[in-house]
């Protein structure tokens, strides 16, 4: 989108007209004042990366006790108003709508909406999800949580959406209860959607998360399949630190971690010192080779001087991972395999899971 453009739609965005089409009414006790507004239209955001324009950035600052946001006028658009950590409010509009905001509190937030049925809908699910989130947060910073509680909480919520959409499978809501369901949960869903609710002004959204959602089944199924102990793990060969060719292959007849990462992963950071602790504990029959995926050469070399890794460091130069990552079965970061003596895979590891090193330890007796 042109700059000029751009600019001259983010400073009419915010009026104080009683007319505008969105008014976000602030309770006197909520100490935010200012708010970054993020928006866009629908069919825009749905678009591939490199096709999508550029989201639109105002400002709205609150002025005795509300600002004023004009809808965008071309079509269904989508307003991002965040809140504080890791909360925000997301408004679906139409052209014409008429809505109220009511912000009663942001820590947790607290807020209402009306002025359209889905919007109603969305922030009631949204506010009943919301405690479930805070408490699954507060159950997991404890350190060691009730599997057993982290379970009912996980039921709980996938109940909330799966109860509004059977007692309500005709409303224009349907589709943001469907996007907050997982795998074939989310499958399930989405099938049996009736004709209103696929015709609803955020469906849109849903065709993206389908495919994400079948290439994420297709993945663990593969995952399983890897790690039976019956595949060899496929070759590769990087540059180490000096720029030396070195080849999985090189290691057989070792136990082997392989582990991808990316100097822009906080979590791939943060299982480092675990990760030095099994090193130090099962050489020299186990051997780490870190492969950096989606970074920089410089970052990379960075990286490994500033945290100190000891193990073999290589640089998998392709942006994005390369086929390397569809072998393995990657679908996030960290991902950690563990292969045989015999260059068979016998596990994979997605995100910063303290049960892998209780399975490394098995292995290794």
């Amino acid at each position: 989108m042109n700059k000029t453009i751009t600019t001259l739609a983010a400073s009419m965005a915010i009026c104080a007209t009683a007319s505008a089409d969105i008014t976000v009414n602030v309770a006197p006790a909520v100490a935010q004042k200012e708010y970054d507004l993020e928006y866009g239209y629908i069919a825009d955001m749905v678009k591939p990366r490199n096709e999508r324009p550029e989201a639109i950035r105002a400002q709205g600052t609150v002025t005795d006790g509300k600002f004023v946001i004009k809808t965008l006028p071309d079509g269904p658009a989508q307003y991002v108003i965040p809140t504080g950590d890791r909360e925000y409010i997301v408004i679906y509009t139409k052209p014409g709508d008429e809505l109220s905001v009511d912000i009663a509190g942001t820590n947790p937030l607290s807020y209402s909406i009306t002025g359209s049925r889905l919007m109603e809908d969305i922030a009631r699910l949204d506010m009943e999800s919301s405690k479930m989130l805070q408490e699954y947060r507060s159950l997991m910073s404890s350190g060691s949580p009730d599997p057993a509680l982290v379970e009912k909480i996980s039921e709980n919520y996938d109940r909330l959406f799966t109860d509004y959409i059977a007692a309500n499978p005709e409303a224009e809501a349907v589709p943001y209860a469907v996007m907050h369901l997982e795998g074939e949960e989310f499958l399930k869903a989405y099938d049996a959607m009736t004709p209103a609710a696929r015709n609803s002004t955020i469906a849109l959204f849903l065709e993206p998360q389908k495919q994400y959602v079948e290439r994420k089944i297709e993945a663990e199924r593969r995952k399983v399949q890897l790690q039976s102990g019956n595949v060899v793990a496929p070759d590769f060969t990087f540059e180490n630190m000096k720029g030396e060719k070195v080849s999985l292959a090189d290691f057989r007849g070792k136990w082997v971690i392989i582990d991808f990462w990316g100097s822009w992963c906080p979590w791939c950071i943060k299982g480092f010192p675990k990760l030095k602790e099994a090193y130090a504990a099962y050489r020299p029959e186990l051997e780490i080779i870190g492969v950096a995926c989606n970074d920089s050469r410089d970052k990379w070399k960075a990286a490994v001087k500033k945290y100190d890794l000891p193990w073999i460091n290589l640089y998998n130069p392709e942006q994005g991972g390369g086929r390397l990552l569809e072998d393995y079965a990657v679908e996030g970061f960290p991902t950690k395999a563990i292969i045989s003596p015999e260059g068979k895979i016998v596990n994979i590891t997605t995100g910063e899971n303290p049960a892998f090193f209780d399975i490394l330890e098995q292995l290794m007796k």
